[in-house]
């Protein structure tokens, strides 16, 4: 009889499940929505082959999903041209680039800017790499390594060599985006409502921070390192800016996504690597916003550095389409994680 019982409960249940659906959000606006929990998705695979071009440091790639530039030379150099193939859609902005070393600093210090520094260009068949030699301003070797992964990835590796000692060094990467873009990022929740799950969240203008970057760091430790004077110093050409720590980040991860919410472009790293993720808020008219431009923004690193002690911080983009639940970066963002974990 109870093995009777046991099927009996097992059909109900069954049956039952067919007439289940997930809520669904509304559709248009998205902000406030929670990642759904996903199974873990593959990492990507095998690394494209980068040629060339006759003339320069331009290195194109093609894979089943992307295509686009890497560029070593120059101001902007980094991912110039990437382009979604399913839609066409060319994703960076045309005038600069994307994973960018914009500048390195360290407490109360700006050090310099690798756009401007000199440096030195290795390519292979799979991987192309810049590497910036010490200079009076930044005592150590700096080094950026860029390769495509199938079918739609593109990791850079940025290894620091040091050879002063620094305190809360940092070396800050953006990458500038359509405009058409919106940025989200995915936020500790605030505890006003259901926890449990980060808040997705696309920042709007408000007058409390208009005219600033938004810094969303990894803790309130974290937080501090945007306000302890290296914003507000300009030697070597070094722009001031003024930053505006809000809420931590629950994920290392950041979306770009088109206005219909169907494609997006996800930037992550390892949070043990990367203390903040900074972006310009959103806002209709674009008289509003900060800049006419899409962008984010990464602070590697800051950690304490000394002589011979070197550190690496690994970026990955990649290029997505989106279901309704945005279950796809999340599933990607974990795949890299434990990837990261693997790799020690």
């Amino acid at each position: 009889m109870p093995s009777v019982f046991r099927r009996l409960a097992i059909t109900l249940l069954t049956f039952a499940g067919l007439f289940m659906t997930p809520a669904s959000a509304m559709p248009g606006e998205r902000p406030e929505a929670k990642p759904a929990a996903a199974p873990a998705a593959e990492a990507p695979q095998k690394n494209a082959v980068l040629v060339r071009e006759s003339a320069g440091n331009v290195f194109r790639f093609q894979t089943g999903e992307i295509q686009g530039d890497i560029r070593l030379d120059g101001a902007y150099h980094g991912v110039t041209r990437l382009v979604d193939r399913r839609t066409g859609k060319q994703l960076i902005d045309p005038r600069y680039s994307a994973l960018n070393l914009f500048k390195l600093m360290s407490t109360n210090q700006a050090m310099g800017m690798p756009r401007t520094m000199e440096r030195k260009v290795q390519a292979a068949s799979r991987w192309v790499e810049a590497k910036w030699p010490a200079t009076e301003g930044h005592h150590g070797e700096l080094t950026a390594r860029y390769e495509v992964r199938e079918p739609n990835a593109i990791d850079l590796t940025v290894t620091v060599r040091p050879a002063g000692a620094y305190s809360g060094y940092e070396a800050f990467m953006s990458s500038y985006f359509d405009k058409g873009l919106r940025p989200h990022v995915y936020l500790q929740p605030t505890g006003r409502g259901p926890g449990g799950e980060a808040d997705l969240v696309l920042p709007r203008v408000n007058d409390v921070f208009r005219g600033t970057v938004l810094v969303f760091p990894r803790d309130w430790h974290a937080a501090r390192r945007c306000v302890d004077g290296r914003w507000n110093r300009d030697e070597r050409g070094t722009p001031i800016v003024q930053m505006c720590p809000v809420r931590r980040y629950a994920y290392c991860l950041a979306v770009m996504a088109d206005p219909q919410q169907r494609l997006g472009v996800v930037l992550m790293s390892d949070p043990r690597q990367c203390y903040a993720i900074s972006t310009r808020y959103h806002a209709d008219d674009e008289k509003q916003r900060l800049t006419d431009y899409s962008a984010f923004d990464l602070s590697l690193f800051g950690d304490d550095l000394l002589p011979g002690d070197p550190r690496t911080a690994r970026v990955r983009l990649a290029v997505v389409t989106l279901d309704p639940q945005w279950s796809q970066p999340v599933k990607l963002y974990r795949a890299f994680l434990s990837e990261m974990k693997d790799e020690g």
